[in-house]
């Protein structure tokens, strides 16, 4: 055998390096993953457009100077219980005009909202007693914050009142 055909053995083909054909299929896997996702998402997506975008825009301000002005109509107060994890928690809600009448509302509705567990949150529909104010019964899964909505429909329009709550261990 000659040095030459020696050297020609001992030289190996750029294209039969598996390391290279390995890096080489991945990069193809990631182009052909790519490319699917972008059909997928041109063909797919319904789009951020709205039809009539002008319109539930004038409705959206509509609504929101609505609620800021019956916000401020009315006062409120929670009284609540002591709230333990896992017994029951009474809470009382008022709602007052500014001349400190009652306002009896269609519907209040109480949410419980866990701002470290959505999973968590829940609602209960409050009654009125009395032509005093509402009251809900609501019965904490965990201890620890609670972020409390009552939603209140007056004359037709929803308005929100918030309040914060700790929920003890027992």
């Amino acid at each position: 055998m000659s040095a030459m055909d020696l050297e020609s053995n001992n030289k190996q083909h750029w294209y039969k390096s598996p390391w290279l054909i390995g890096w080489l299929l991945l990069v193809l896997i990631v182009i052909a993953v790519n490319a699917y996702m972008i059909m997928q998402a041109v063909n797919d997506f319904p789009g951020l457009v709205v039809e009539d975008f002008y319109e539930r825009g004038q409705n959206y301000e509509e609504n929101i100077h609505k609620k800021i002005a019956n916000n401020e109509k009315w006062l409120t107060h929670f009284t609540i219980s002591e709230a333990l994890e896992n017994k029951p928690t009474t809470i009382h809600f008022t709602i007052t005009d500014k001349g400190n009448v009652f306002k009896v509302a269609e519907k209040v509705t109480l949410f419980a909202y866990r701002p470290s567990n959505s999973k968590k949150d829940f609602s209960v529909d409050m009654k009125l007693v009395d032509n005093k104010y509402y009251q809900g019964t609501m019965n904490f899964n965990s201890k620890g914050k609670w972020d409390l909505l009552a939603s209140v429909i007056i004359d037709g329009v929803e308005v929100n009142y918030a309040k914060k709550l700790f929920v003890k261990e027992q």
